[in-house]
């Protein structure tokens, strides 16, 4: 599947992973390595009947979201935005076949989306074992590009420290089985949930964007209960604002790429409280 559309705009640093090492060296993450908390709950991916699908945007030098929890038979799609990079990417396994460490389960494939042929192209993959499957882009795993998927439980070798297999940059952005377990995650699955929403778009496919984002916001309560439990009742509000603005961006323009800003905004704007709050 190939982006359409001829524009392209400047590519940008990821908008929190200073906020992210402050937000985890606060609570003594920085040097834990992969621990799971007792009584630290998996948060529940929506849906749970129906297969989901999760859009992961491969931008410059990062994944937009950085992990996901999902179910076994999700789908992930990894798409470079056209008009966000300026490099080349991949989402390839931590696995011998890619000349690295194993860090997906052991009976898992081993699994890479190859350099797309061209720059907008897509690719995904449909998880079918559960377990921690880690993963990075080849030619950017050194500068910290990596990014890592938990399917229903916390299993199998990515559940290693940190520094095995792992470049030093890759360790202190991989996210930890806590985020994903926690309110960060749910911020994570949601970002995941926009992304494939406004996913259509970028092939002309605007209805099918706004099929997507009608049944997103139909889901909506079900998504942040940890994140709501820590928030103020005028924090809560904000998020909701900011969700019924980017509702009526996406039902009132024309433009994909107003839609895509806005879209920008609103999960720039939920990562950045989450690491505050």
């Amino acid at each position: 599947m190939t982006f359409s559309l001829s524009q392209a705009r400047g590519a940008g640093k990821h908008p929190s992973l200073i906020s992210r090492r402050k937000f985890l060296g606060n609570i003594g993450l920085l040097s834990a390595g992969l621990l799971l908390l007792p009584g630290c709950k998996r948060i529940e991916t929506l849906a749970q009947n129906q297969p989901q699908t999760y859009v992961v945007e491969m931008k410059d030098l990062f994944y937009d979201p950085l992990g996901l929890t999902i179910n076994r038979g999700d789908t992930v799609i990894w798409v470079e935005p056209p008009e966000l990079i300026q490099s080349r990417h991949t989402a390839t396994a931590y696995h011998p076949d890619f000349d690295k460490k194993l860090r997906i389960p052991e009976d898992a494939p081993a699994w890479s989306s190859g350099f797309p042929e061209e720059v907008g192209d897509s690719w995904g993959h449909t998880f079918e074992t559960v377990g921690l499957h880690d993963y990075f882009c080849i030619p950017h795993e050194t500068d910290g590009m990596v990014g890592r998927i938990l399917v229903e439980e916390v299993s199998g070798p990515g559940t290693q420290p940190l520094n095995v297999g792992i470049s030093p940059a890759g360790q202190s952005i991989m996210p930890f089985v806590e985020e994903l377990q926690g309110p960060v995650g749910e911020v994570f699955n949601f970002q995941g949930r926009i992304n494939a929403a406004t996913f259509p778009w970028r092939e002309d496919e605007r209805t099918e964007a706004l099929q997507r984002w009608e049944t997103l916001l139909a889901e909506s309560d079900t998504y942040f209960p940890q994140f709501f439990e820590r928030l103020s009742e005028s924090d809560i509000q904000q998020v909701q604002d900011q969700i019924a603005a980017f509702g009526e961006v996406m039902t009132s323009t024309d433009s994909v790429f107003v839609a895509l800003d806005a879209a920008n905004d609103l999960k720039g704007f939920l990562e950045s409280l989450v690491y505050t709050v």
